[in-house]
């Protein structure tokens, strides 16, 4: 059996890995936005959705209460009549004597469940109110029922509902009782909302009240804000 030949094969060098300069290639908005971690995007994602929803969502403006005052003069009550579109359902009605004759005190009956009787059950009146009330050395009263004003709640939490609302005005001189009335009209508490139009967005539907721009601008204001504060995480996923 012939001998076998064994041949030697050159090894391999090792080849050395080539040194050079690495072509920087620039990176994309999208490329970047790609390379956030998972939770930054989900954050960011999350707060653009928190400002669109702000913008197409209709907002509501709720009615704050007010007080409107009528004072108890020795002629009868300034104003002697309220306006029909001032009072809302929550508002206050806000009595004060400014008779300063001695013995002279004032009262407001209101007709709650307006059968037309000021003194039943179901209806509201204030105290006596005087012109003033006798301090002690500490300005504290001397009498604790003394009372100068006092405030009415206009809603059905008083079992008063939108309507017309009946007054009587009583004073008192020497124990004789003079009598007025007076008669308000209290409207709903209607919530006012703002909805953008769809096919004109730079348009906004106004429900029942003025100055619904203003707010508008505020909210798209907010929205502007918003996505300006996520550009300079972007940005810095960019440079890096």
């Amino acid at each position: 059996m012939p001998p076998q030949r064994i041949s030697k094969q050159p090894m391999p060098s090792p080849t050395s890995p080539s040194v050079g300069s690495c072509p920087i290639q620039k990176v994309s908005h999208v490329q970047a936005i790609a390379y956030l971690p998972k939770y930054v995007r989900k954050i960011q994602f999350a707060i653009l959705l928190v400002l669109l929803s702000a913008i197409f969502v209709p907002l509501s403006i709720a009615h704050e209460p007010k007080e409107y005052t009528i004072l108890l003069t020795e002629q009868g009550t300034t104003p002697s009549t309220v306006p029909d579109d001032v009072l809302v359902e929550t508002d206050y009605l806000f009595f004060m004597n400014v008779d300063d004759r001695e013995g002279v005190s004032h009262r407001i009956q209101l007709d709650a469940d307006g059968d037309g009787v000021f003194d039943g059950p179901d209806d509201i009146s204030t105290a006596w109110l005087t012109g003033s009330c006798e301090l002690d050395e500490n300005d504290s009263k001397v009498d604790s029922d003394c009372m100068v004003a006092e405030a009415v709640l206009l809603g059905p939490q008083n079992g008063i509902i939108p309507g017309n609302v009946s007054m009587r005005h009583q004073t008192m001189s020497n124990s004789t009782i003079s009598e007025d009335y007076l008669t308000v009209v209290l409207g709903e508490d209607v919530h006012v909302q703002i909805v953008p139009e769809v096919n004109q967005p730079g348009q906004i539907k106004e429900i029942s009240e003025k100055g619904q721009n203003d707010l508008l601008v505020v909210v798209l204001f907010m929205s502007l804000m918003g996505i300006m504060a996520i550009l300079p995480s972007l940005n810095s996923s960019k440079d890096q």
